[in-house]
């Protein structure tokens, strides 16, 4: 059976990090907000994710301010960073009437703690205010290197399960704990973020991503689930698709776009998606530059290789990245000593190394094949 087909749930180690195997994720939540609750006084705690959040990290957002304020009376006040550019994304915050704090404009000494989803302290997308610790992570991706690590206390409540394919599916499994009926809002919420990065359960599922699609779908309101998967595309989104076609090159099994400067930051994972549904390609690779940061994104097909040890030979050792199975992200910031041409030659240098030399004759094996070329 070809892998891109395969929607059954598949073997993968699950890791609840720091957390003590013999206690529910839930009753250890509790036991770390019993023991904290007391200092907090009136401030109140705070729900981060990454820049520019994608539809798990808001579903997850969602479903962990439910859960604190029906599980445990709180209070919490959710603020993102970066604009968030791509139509489903956008469609998903005005839809669901989803409100956020500017992260530059907080006041740290006003909240008692941290809780973030869908990421990790030490990843390089992630700002972390001065002062208020990070009490809880929820997340799904691989933890940062030992040395990002090393310079952030492990939080209290470190939830961190690799097997699993959404964050949302996560925070699903501590409502459901909860005994807590989802409401049409949040069960529409987790059910994007479940959809979105496990494409509809094809991905890196698990028993609990199955369960979680499913019941946050029967809860869901369907309507408002069609406008944000088909979102209205602003004339923006043609041009970029049309630089990013001219500019692709096939190697063999890779298909990879270095764009120079983007005007949507979003556009890089979106293109990777797009260009890893081209018939025989295994792994695509694209970047672009973007407000001081050059944005690089791997999508392979799983059968192939996982995407994060693709990237960290790609980038070998510049910037910050993570990932996860068929996905990984990665940034690197941009100096005026080292610009964006200088920076896509390494990039496209590193990736070719990782091509068989079998798959680069045939063609120029520095442009590679134009996507674009007629027959």
């Amino acid at each position: 059976m070809d892998a891109r087909s395969n929607t059954q749930a598949r073997p993968a180690p699950l890791v609840r990090a720091s957390l003590p195997p013999d206690v529910a994720p839930l009753e250890h939540l509790r036991a770390v907000l019993e023991t904290l609750r007391p200092e907090w006084g009136e401030r109140r705690p705070l729900l981060l994710t990454h820049r520019s959040p994608d539809p798990d990290a808001l579903g997850a957002l969602a479903a962990l301010d439910f859960l604190l304020r029906r599980e445990f009376g709180l209070d919490p006040e959710t603020a993102t960073s970066g604009k968030i550019f791509r139509a489903e994304n956008q469609a998903m915050v005005q839809e669901l009437g989803l409100e956020f704090r500017d992260y530059d404009t907080l006041d740290a000494s006003e909240y008692a703690g941290v809780f973030l989803v869908d990421t990790q302290p030490g990843f390089g997308h992630t700002p972390l205010p001065d002062g208020p610790p990070v009490v809880g992570v929820f997340d799904h991706h691989r933890p940062p290197s030992d040395e990002a690590r090393a310079a952030v206390a492990t939080p209290p409540h470190y939830d961190v399960r690799l097997g699993v394919g959404a964050t949302s599916s996560i925070l699903y499994g501590y409502l459901a704990d909860a005994g807590i009926e989802l409401d049409p809002q949040t069960a529409t919420a987790i059910c994007c973020g479940v959809r979105f990065d496990t494409a509809d359960l094809s991905l890196d599922v698990t028993e609990l991503d199955t369960t979680a699609y499913y019941e946050s779908f029967r809860r869901a309101d369907r309507r408002m689930l069609a406008r944000i998967s088909r979102p209205l595309l602003p004339q923006s989104y043609y041009q970029e698709l049309q630089r990013s076609l001219s500019r692709a090159r096939r190697h063999g099994p890779l298909v990879f776009a270095l764009l120079g400067d983007v005007k949507n930051p979003e556009s890089v994972a979106e293109m990777a998606d797009f260009f890893l549904r081209m018939e025989d390609c295994r792994w695509s690779l694209v970047g672009g530059a973007f407000d001081g940061n050059y944005h690089l994104s791997v999508r392979t097909d799983l059968a192939y290789s996982e995407a994060y040890p693709l990237m960290e030979q790609v980038l070998d050792g510049e910037g910050s990245f993570g990932g996860r199975g068929t996905v990984a992200g990665g940034q690197v910031h941009l100096t005026d000593v080292d610009g964006v041409p200088a920076l896509e030659r390494r990039l496209r240098a590193r990736a070719l190394r990782l091509v068989a030399p079998e798959h680069l004759k045939g063609s120029d094996p520095k442009r590679g094949t134009r996507l674009t070329r007629l027959p």
